[in-house]
């Protein structure tokens, strides 16, 4: 039997956090709770490693909770496992400063159990992958940060995310791009070229039929001769990223910015995410099936500095 998954759950009120816990128990979690900040990390720091995912409450009695977040992001152990800060402030301005911080998921009180285990499941999926990436990423040849220009042709969400790692390694001092860059290019398969929506992607992924339906639809007489372009340019300290695909566009405008909406969905804030974390710009051209993302490689190397 797999060993069960474990969050940390942190508010100060014993309620929240038994119905928390109530929560997470049916999808096979066990919990730690904690009641303070101070309290929390005597638990990371004890059993860090065991730890899946953080449900943290913003305003607990002992301080700010993104405070016990940001000590976190300065231990390599535990600076990738995933926080959901959780709090009954809807502003617009708190979720934009959890997620400048690093807080991808964000969560509005009271919420729902099957809400909560949504959110959980997608923290946990989206930290194994950016695991994942990274490891491979540290497995391929460093010749990479030589490349000056080059264009790339894909279909498939695997071949997008072996080019999201191949060329990630272009710039050592910004390991998020390779999250960001992943994001741009299975987006360009599965909601451009494909046609998946971002609601119907949601869907799918609770049905678990997620992977059927993209092969189905690559091998579609409607979508088995479409392709994906990247094109990577460097120049003047800087390096652009432009992914094209053969869609209709979408209302980018409503992706690119943290808001209530998107803190109370389980997908969709990628490309927030991805123009927060690992670009310094990030523009959508024509109806939105062209993006560019602009990395500034001499301020990102000065900053790692």
């Amino acid at each position: 039997m797999a060993e069960a998954c474990t969050a940390l759950v942190v508010d100060d009120e014993e309620m929240s956090r038994a119905i928390a816990a109530g929560y997470l128990a049916r999808i096979g979690y066990r919990t730690l709770e904690a009641d303070s900040k101070a309290r929390a990390w005597d638990i990371l720091a004890a059993q860090g490693d065991s730890i899946t995912v953080v449900l943290l409450d913003r305003r607990l009695t002992d301080g700010d909770g993104l405070e016990l977040h940001e000590r976190m992001k300065a231990v390599p152990e535990l600076a990738d496992i995933p926080v959901i800060v959780q709090t009954i402030s809807d502003s617009s301005a708190d979720i934009a400063a959890a997620i400048r911080a690093g807080v991808f998921y964000y969560m509005v009180k009271p919420y729902g159990g099957a809400l909560l285990r949504s959110v959980v499941r997608a923290a946990a999926e989206a930290a194994e992958r950016l695991k994942s990436l990274r490891g491979d990423l540290r497995s391929r040849n460093d010749a990479i940060t030589l490349l000056q220009e080059a264009r790339f042709r894909f279909r498939t969400p695997q071949e997008a995310r072996d080019l999201a790692i191949a060329l990630s390694s272009m710039v050592e001092a910004a390991p998020n791009l390779i999250f960001g860059l992943s994001e741009l290019l299975v987006n360009a398969v599965e909601h451009g070229n494909l046609g998946i929506g971002f609601e119907a992607k949601e869907r799918l992924k609770a049905n678990g039929m997620l992977g059927r339906e993209i092969e189905m639809r690559l091998d579609s007489i409607h979508h088995r001769d479409k392709y994906a372009t990247l094109h990577v340019e460097r120049c003047d300290g800087r390096i652009a990223f432009t992914v094209t695909d053969m869609g209709q566009g979408f209302d980018f405008d409503r992706y690119m910015t943290v808001d209530a909406f998107q803190s109370t969905a389980t997908h969709g804030r990628g490309i927030a995410l991805a123009r927060s974390v690992s670009f310094d710009r990030l523009s959508y051209l024509g109806p939105g099936n062209r993006v560019v993302g602009i990395v500034e490689v001499e301020r990102t190397a000065a900053m790692a500095d």
